[in-house]
């Protein structure tokens, strides 16, 4: 992927070199005004497959798997990265979907990138929930999975009645909290033992 030294813009441009390639120049503020370059490729993995391919599938079987996203699959925007590793090195593809339909995947050469476009993308998924679920608060209609029902079925549910399993509920995730810690630090501890 082709790189620059050091590009001087006055403001966000997006520059493309060559056909899928491209070079996102963006103005980052910080201890100082400095040009921030972001390599980017539109990446088609279902190239070459059948129009009725299995998303999951294809992309498993050229060795993506789901790594971090914002929002989750039922919001109204979504945006999440793939990850696989070739030759060692991490791959990383960005997708983008709203209800009804997803973006050209982009792929992006480091994890750095891949932190800076979620970190991007965030706040726009951030608004459309709100945005939704103010859009739910004042329609006139009735939604099972709308955010004025579960609400108003929570209230009616009662919270004395939902309390036991809600206290059970909070222990156990408590406890898997514990225990993931645990075995994060044994991990840490069993890499920093010398072998013998």
């Amino acid at each position: 992927m082709q790189r620059f030294a050091s590009v001087a813009l006055s403001g966000p441009v997006l520059l493309r070199i060559g056909g899928r390639r491209g070079v996102w120049v963006l103005r980052r503020v910080g201890s100082g005004r400095q040009d921030v370059l972001m390599s980017y490729e539109i990446f088609d993995p279902f190239e070459g497959a059948p129009d009725t391919v299995d998303v999951r599938e294809c992309l498993e079987g050229q060795g993506w798997s789901e790594f971090l996203g914002v929002g989750d699959e039922d919001s109204v925007l979504h945006v999440q990265s793939f990850r696989r590793t070739v030759d060692g090195r991490d791959e990383f593809i960005v997708d983008v979907w709203d209800v009804v339909q997803g973006s050209p995947y982009v792929k992006v050469d480091n994890f750095g990138d891949l932190m800076d476009v979620l970190a991007r993308w965030a706040p726009v998924v951030q608004a459309a929930a709100l945005v939704a679920a103010v859009d739910s608060l004042r329609s006139y209609g009735l939604d099972k999975d709308g955010l004025a029902e579960l609400v108003g079925a929570k209230v009616a549910f009662g919270a004395s009645d939902a309390l036991p399993a809600l206290q059970r509920h909070e222990q156990e995730q408590a406890a898997y909290r514990r225990q993931v810690a645990e075995q994060r630090k044994a991990a840490r501890d069993a890499a920093a033992r010398p072998s013998s």
